[in-house]
C-alpha cells in the first residue's frame, strides 16, 4: 500500500466539487480517499471504473464502462430504503495517472442529471 496524493473534480450542471493535495491510499487498483466525511474507493478494472461513496446516511456504488447503461443502488441507511439508478456512461480514460468519466444519471428511466468525475494522483 503506498501513500499518495490525489486531486479530484466532479462537476454537475453549475456546480462544482474540488478536493486538492488530498492524501489518500492506493493499493494496487484501489484508491481510498475522504471526500469530507464521505468515504470514496475507486477501482480500476480493464476498462471500467468501480466508485463506492459511503457515510453514515448513504451508500452508493458507481459502475462505469463506456457506452452501457448500468443499475447503481443508492441506499439512505436511516431510512432503509434503496433507490435504483441507472448511469449511462459517455466517456471513460483510463491513464497512467488520471481516471476522467463522463456520465448520466436517470432514475425511473427519467434523466437527472449529468457528471463528470476526473481523479488524479501523484506519490507522496
Amino acid at each position: 500500500m503506498s501513500k499518495i496524493i490525489i486531486n479530484h473534480e466532479v462537476t454537475s450542471g453549475e456546480e462544482k466539487s474540488l478536493l486538492t493535495n488530498k492524501k489518500a491510499l492506493k493499493k494496487d487498483n484501489e484508491i481510498n480517499y475522504y471526500d469530507n466525511n464521505v468515504k470514496v474507493i475507486v477501482k480500476v478494472l480493464e476498462n471500467k471504473v468501480l466508485i463506492t461513496r459511503e457515510d453514515n446516511n448513504m451508500m452508493i456504488n458507481l459502475e462505469f464502462e463506456k457506452d452501457k447503461n448500468l443499475i447503481t443502488d443508492y441506499v439512505i441507511k436511516d431510512l432503509g430504503l434503496t433507490v435504483k439508478l441507472e448511469t449511462r456512461t459517455k466517456e471513460i480514460i483510463i491513464k497512467d495517472k488520471m481516471i476522467y468519466v463522463e456520465y448520466d444519471v436517470f432514475m425511473n428511466d427519467t434523466f437527472s442529471d449529468s457528471f463528470t468525475y476526473k481523479l488524479e494522483w501523484r506519490e507522496l
